[in-house]
């Protein structure tokens, strides 16, 4: 048997594992349930009323939705929907290139990074206005608020779960033979000495399982009690969703066209390759800490320092040294809520999330590489 299969098993059959796993579960669920009864109740019918009639909000959206049996919650959306233009045709970015260069002031580099961004994102709006994107109804006056737990608050507890199952894992393994006192023996032959890039490998599969074992049941239950059959097909970038940073309130700008099924898809996409990102550090320092204990103290004090380091970066204005700690992974998990979106300050590039997992990846690759040439290499005779 691979001894891939025998870290899979030695990993899979820890009780704590599904304890956690569990416990994580009983958390989303109640995430799950906290949400109103009257958001549900408007969500579905709007679902429902888009279905029959249609994403794009126009007059025969409006008319077939007036014709329809009165109901609190159809009075409510036709009201929204009346008169509806499409923000896009007259939005300029112009003003959240000035907001964000003046905060940003202090630093000359900082100013000129925010500033190309967001002469990019100008060319964005304009195809989001001729593409009418704006104008599809998704959920209507209550998307925000639901695309926000979805991608936002749902999400990011799901990969939070999934990272820390990914990151205690990953150490487990690399620390199984010091916990049980056989890393002497294991160090005696070559295979034994190569063990770790096994461990590495194994864990990396290991952690999107993780996600996969999070984000099924607990997604499972959101869209049982949420109907979305009549909102796949809508544009994330609708009007009716935007996002609010620094009491900035702004649209929902994309790079990219998605749809709420395509991005759904692209997010746990990323949130994946995310949880190897975490899976790596953990590799990291677990290769480079030889007791388990103490590189858990490591991890966590990486994880959490780094971002108590960007938010002291930002408290002392020091913006250069700002942008680029947001390329660590715990701010794109922060941040998810506002993927492939600009991100505000947390964000100098365009689809800066994804690169950072990239480099993220890359990096933390090598980087574990290099440290496993000395990993599990005790001296036997010590």
């Amino acid at each position: 048997m691979s001894l891939a299969v025998y870290e899979w098993r030695k990993l899979f059959r820890l009780p704590a594992l599904w304890v956690f796993l569990g416990l994580s579960l009983l958390f989303n669920a109640f995430l799950i349930c906290t949400l109103s009864e009257w958001d549900r109740t408007f969500f579905n019918e709007t679902s429902a009323d888009a279905a029959c009639l249609g994403q794009r909000v126009d007059q025969a959206f409006c008319d077939g939705l007036e014709a329809m049996p009165e109901t609190e919650n159809r009075a409510a959306l036709l009201q929204s929907v009346t008169g509806l233009e499409d923000i896009f045709e007259t939005y300029d970015t112009g003003s959240l290139k000035d907001f964000y260069t003046d905060v940003v002031k202090t630093s000359p580099t900082a100013v000129s990074w925010m500033a190309w961004k967001y002469d990019l994102l100008a060319k964005r709006v304009d195809h989001l206005a001729r593409t009418d994107a704006g104008m599809d109804l998704y959920a209507g006056p209550v998307t925000q608020g639901s695309h926000q737990f979805l991608f936002g608050t749902l999400m990011r507890a799901m990969l939070g779960e999934a990272a820390m199952a990914a990151m205690l894992g990953t150490l487990y393994l690399l620390g199984y033979e010091e916990l049980h006192k056989t890393e002497s023996l294991a160090c005696a032959s070559r295979t034994g000495r190569r063990l770790g890039r096994t461990k590495v490998l194994s864990s990396l599969v290991a952690a999107p399982t993780f996600l996969a074992l999070v984000a099924g049941p607990s997604l499972g239950l959101y869209f049982a009690r949420f109907d979305y059959g009549g909102i796949w097909g809508a544009s994330v970038s609708s009007q009716f969703n935007y996002l609010s940073d620094m009491l900035l309130v702004r649209p929902f700008l994309t790079w990219g066209d998605f749809t709420v099924a395509g991005y759904l898809a692209a997010a746990l996409a990323l949130g994946a390759a995310l949880t190897a990102v975490f899976s790596l550090l953990a590799a990291l320092c677990g290769a480079l800490v030889r007791s388990p204990y103490l590189a858990a103290l490591v991890l966590g004090i990486f994880c959490f320092g780094g971002l108590g380091f960007t938010s002291v970066l930002g408290n002392l204005k020091l913006w250069v040294g700002y942008e680029i700690s947001c390329f660590q992974p715990t701010i794109v998990w922060l941040c998810c809520g506002g993927w492939f979106t600009e991100l505000g300050l947390n964000a100098v590039l365009p689809w800066q999330e994804t690169i950072t997992v990239v480099l993220d990846l890359l990096l933390l690759g090598a980087g574990t590489a290099l440290a496993l040439r000395r990993f599990m290499r005790k001296d036997v005779m010590a």
